[in-house]
């Protein structure tokens, strides 16, 4: 018979390599482990007056002589455990989470590693073990000798291990001594607050502490193993803790809910934005911890005890619909301080989003996690809820039509059905309005500020080569092709509703200025205003020619023009142009108008100096401020000649009518103070 021959070097090569500090310390935690189970299976409930374990670590920040050790009095390594020692993948400790693959994380961890055990033979005869542990195909157990123990001896285990290996494990290992103790604290923290708990003394450096002594000094508050019945979890247990915060020290965060497996921490997942606190109490000095364990996560970790095998969503499931409630009654007093700031939060948000405002201020808190001050975060809350709401009011539809088909609905019945439905779709509509119109207003207080600049600089401006204003109210935008050169495009949307409501859902499709010479100026590296200003452009809503809205903006605080600059004159130029049909639109076809084709033409400019002198005698528009003039002969339409303040403050009027009505402020994120 031949047998497949284990490659133990390989398989240790293979073994997940540690990516984070608390990862690299995980042969050490394997050791410490042991030396727990070890001194609870000698002593039982005698563990905490009894069991002693001893871990002494020596690191720097080179980390060329790290050594460390780990001593214990339980019950050694006995016939029993030696098996298991020299039996990869044993099942020795299954049942307390073992998994058989500690001592490997040792070989790839550090360079040398000697033990050293007093045992009780199966005759009771005490005895001494001494070996050497290495890395190698065969042979991994070198000097073992096995002696009489000297009179007086205790059952016992030592292990010291020499020298971190050239692999992730140099790179990842603490050099700091407060990095040795922060981790091994939270690594161990669900044992020392457990009440099977040995004496365990930790040396680092100058440094000694004391558990679980050392963690009662810190711990102030605590709630003990809260058992959650839970459907998709089974049976967990929940500790709440309020603690000094110097048991976050190292940590980055606050506050904490540590998932334990079988006694071990395998992730500690920060709440700092589900609380909205840094610090709380009397004097701003406590964080936060929870320990969550159970059947569930002992059943679900990895072999190396370094990770879950589900995804990290669950973990954010199990806080969310599992531990929240509890945590926020745990921090009752620290939370309803923030409750003030939430509700401040909200009303920020649903003033710029009013689509999430489905209810008061009160009833949409009440959707969040108590303290959350993140506006990404409150935003997602009220958007789900909005949308469940919309789901379960959609499937109340499709139930009444249902039973109106099937003829079992009443006309009472599907009357309130229907008056209920309408209410809800009419009180959706007004939210996503409004937050339409809302961004309206971000628009008009960004031109105002934008026009502003412009007008106080009239030397070749930052502002105006900005493409800013351009990228606004001019539905242009320049594509570069494969081969590198540019063309001018019409762009999917813009906010020409500025000028005209009818040019809301207008297309571009021309330019009295070739399209060539546009996308020229871009790669000649021109300013880029030259898109926008002094130059006509056309949109239409449909690709019938029956209308045609033609666009001229003039640079804010323009006085002076040219004789051959009449705005007038340019588009009446243009019109005949493009009744002629001898140009393309923007997608390279032709322009085809005829004589019964209507154009709206807009001309957007400050009215002063000569522009005021060519519009003198045109119709002033009703409110007085605007000028309007309407050919007898050529075409058919009308040239609107519209100030830029007049611009801005029919716009705002034309929108205010909506907020007053909607009982909205309309302040926004962007809009100046």
């Amino acid at each position: 018979m031949t047998s497949l021959r284990p490659n133990l070097v390989k398989r240790i090569d293979r073994l997940p390599k540690p990516s984070n500090v608390a990862a690299a310390m995980q042969p050490l935690f394997e050791a410490i482990s042991n030396s727990i189970h070890s001194v609870q299976a000698k002593f039982g409930h005698n563990v905490t007056s009894k069991g002693r374990i001893v871990v002494t670590v020596s690191t720097d920040r080179k980390k060329e002589n790290v050594w460390a050790t780990v001593e214990d009095n339980g019950v050694g390594l006995d016939e029993r455990n030696w098996e298991s020692f020299t039996t990869t993948d044993s099942d020795n400790k299954i049942l307390i989470g073992g998994k058989g693959v500690g001592r490997l994380l040792w070989l790839d961890c550090f360079r040398q590693t000697q033990v050293m055990s007093v045992f009780d033979d199966e005759d009771g005869v005490r005895k001494e073990r001494r070996f050497a542990f290495v890395l190698a195909n065969e042979d991994q157990i070198q000097n073992h000798v096995i002696e009489a123990a000297a009179p007086g001896r205790e059952t016992s285990f030592h292990v010291k291990f020499t020298g971190l290996r050239d692999n992730a494990y140099f790179n990842k290992f603490p050099g700091r001594d407060s990095f040795v103790f922060q981790h091994l604290t939270s690594h161990f923290l669900p044992t020392f607050i457990s009440g099977r708990c040995p004496q365990v003394t930790v040396l680092v450096g100058d440094e000694t502490r004391h558990f679980p002594a050392d963690i009662d000094k810190i711990v102030h508050r605590k709630q003990t193993a809260l058992r959650l019945e839970t459907e998709a979890y089974g049976t967990l247990f929940l500790t709440l803790m309020e603690c000094d915060k110097v048991a976050s020290a190292d940590l980055k965060g606050s506050h904490f809910v540590h998932f334990i497996a079988h006694d071990r921490t395998v992730h500690s997942q920060s709440i700092d934005g589900k609380l909205g606190l840094k610090y709380f109490g009397e004097n701003n000095d406590r964080v936060f911890h929870a320990i969550l364990t159970g059947e569930f996560l002992d059943q679900n970790v990895n072999q190396e005890r370094t990770a879950f095998m589900f995804e990290d969503a669950v973990l954010e499931r199990i806080i969310n619909d599992v531990c929240t409630d509890h945590i926020e009654a745990f921090l009752a007093e620290p939370l309803s301080k923030l409750s003030g700031e939430q509700r401040i939060k909200i009303e920020e948000i649903t003033e710029t989003y009013p689509s999430v405002a489905f209810g008061n201020t009160a009833e949409l808190q009440s959707k969040l996690p108590s303290g959350e001050l993140n506006g990404d975060a409150i935003y997602g809350h009220l958007s789900r809820e909005r949308f469940r709401r919309d789901q379960r009011q959609a499937e109340k539809i499709r139930t009444v039509l249902t039973r109106l088909k099937d003829g079992a609905a009443d006309v009472s019945s599907f009357s309130g059905a229907i008056a209920e439905a309408g209410k809800a779709l009419e009180d959706s509509e007004q939210r996503s309005l409004a937050e339409y119109v809302v961004r309206r207003k971000v628009v008009l207080d960004f031109i105002e500020i934008l026009l502003e600049k412009v007008r106080d600089d009239t030397r070749d401006s930052a502002y105006q080569r900005e493409d800013v204003l351009h990228s606004f109210i001019c539905p242009l935008r320049v594509n570069t092709l494969e081969d590198g050169s540019r063309k001018v495009e019409a762009a999917a949307s813009h906010d020409l509703w500025i000028v005209d409501e009818r040019l809301t859902f207008a297309q571009y499709f021309s330019s009295d200025e070739e399209f060539s010479v546009l996308s020229d100026a871009i790669e000649s590296d021109e300013r880029p205003d030259v898109l926008i200003f002094d130059h006509v452009h056309g949109l239409r809503q449909v690709e019938e020619p029956s209308k045609v809205l033609l666009v001229e903006f003039k640079r804010p605080g323009r006085s002076s023009y040219a004789d051959n600059e009449n705005p007038a004159l340019q588009v009446e130029r243009y019109v005949r142009r493009l009744q002629a049909g001898n140009m393309r639109d923007v997608k390279g076809r032709p322009i085809k108008l005829d004589q019964n084709t209507i154009f709206y033409c807009f001309i957007v400019a400050d009215i002063v100096g000569k522009l005021d002198e060519w519009t003198f005698s045109w119709q002033r528009t009703a409110d007085g401020r605007g000028r309007i003039y309407l050919p007898r002969d050529g075409f058919r339409g009308s040239i609107e000649l519209i100030g830029w303040d007049s611009l801005l403050s029919d716009a705002r009027g034309r929108n205010q009518a909506f907020f007053d009505c909607a009982g909205i402020s309309g302040k926004s994120f962007f809009s100046p103070e």
